[in-house]
């Protein structure tokens, strides 16, 4: 009986969403066969709403190369969220200059070994150096630049503004033969399992990575203003982030007006994944903690000005976005009739 893999080879079939070179074509149709695949290292320098998306690409690349050993390479200012349950071992880039910064770089990237295959899902300049100077038989990644194409990279998947990075990750794995699920696994808590329906609550939250993601503290309690009026019988919970403007000490007084409005202090990332699923609803701008509830499948309304919205939400569960066409801030209003919809 034949492996599935080996009726799947068809994936190697396209025109123009990859590239691969001949001699890679070669190996994959001729040599390669993901159980005899020993080293795997995947690249990801990134913040924690990147962390999180990769997480179904770890959870496909056990499940497809099931001897593999995988080794998760990350950049030592981006550790927050790091899927290290789901790696066998984890690879730090350092990232702060000293005087020896070069050497201790090199030095890092050699530590790796040679490997079969490279993922680069960064595509940074570091990452660029780690794929470059690490010996694999496949090199895969994005390419950003046509010029990465056959050069640094002998397999490339492209990216779209309109499909969810997640699955463009994934679609590094399909190429090869392997075919994830329909609805994707995290390896997190399930919002359909824990989802306290008895007890409705939504969560909000107004950071970012980026000051330039964020409502105006003034639209922002609107927002939450209008959507109590509009959802008295649910509990409404204000999330506080790390960073000073990420703090709910403006709203203060609307926990003394509303009964149904709390603020909760941040939280650990154990403890935030939990509450996240348990809830209703997130709503959130384009951050690491909406990132988190689509990784424990509780439906989000994402708010979108600064960027590209369909990146960065899966078709495959309840995710609504508010957005306007000219990528202006979209109004008060506009946010809380998609929260009406998402709860409907």
């Amino acid at each position: 009986m034949k492996h599935p893999w080996l009726e799947s080879m068809k994936n190697l079939w396209f025109e123009q969403g990859a590239y691969v070179t001949k001699k890679a074509r070669e190996y994959i149709t001729s040599d390669f066969n993901p159980n005899n695949v020993q080293k795997i290292t995947v690249i990801r320098h990134a913040a924690l709403g990147d962390q999180v998306i990769l997480r179904p690409f770890l959870v496909e690349a056990r499940r497809f190369f099931p001897n593999a050993k995988i080794t998760l390479s990350c950049v030592s200012h981006y550790q927050y969220g790091m899927p290290t349950d789901l790696a066998d071992c984890v690879h730090i880039m350092p990232s702060k200059k000293t005087k020896n910064e070069f050497k201790a770089k090199l030095d890092s990237i050699k530590a790796l070994g040679e490997q079969d295959i490279i993922f680069d899902l960064a595509g940074t300049n570091r990452s660029y150096w780690i794929t470059f100077l690490t010996k694999a038989k496949l090199k895969i990644g994005f390419p950003y630049r046509a010029l990465l194409r056959g050069t640094l990279y002998n397999l490339c998947v492209l990216r779209s503004d309109f499909q969810a990075e997640v699955e463009t990750m994934l679609d590094m794995l399909r190429v090869l033969g392997h075919n994830p699920p329909h609805r994707l696994d995290f390896a997190y808590p399930d919002h359909q399992a824990l989802c306290d329906k008895a007890s409705p609550f939504i969560l909000y939250f107004n950071g970012a990575s980026q000051l330039r993601k964020v409502l105006s503290k003034d639209q922002m309690r609107e927002v939450l203003e209008k959507s109590m009026a509009e959802f008295p019988d649910s509990q409404h919970i204000y999330l506080e982030g790390k960073n000073d403007f990420e703090k709910g000490d403006y709203l203060n007084d609307l926990t003394k007006l509303h009964s149904h409005f709390s603020i909760q202090p941040c939280l650990e990332l154990n403890e935030l994944v939990h509450l996240i699923a348990r809830s209703s609803l997130l709503v959130a701008p384009d951050t690491g903690v909406r990132n988190v509830a689509i990784s424990t499948h509780t439906p989000t309304v994402g708010i979108f000005f600064s960027t590209v919205p369909f990146r960065y939400t899966p078709r495959y569960e309840a995710h609504h976005i508010v957005m306007r066409d000219n990528a202006t801030v979209p109004s008060s209003d506009e946010i809380v009739a998609v929260i009406q919809h998402a709860l409907r």
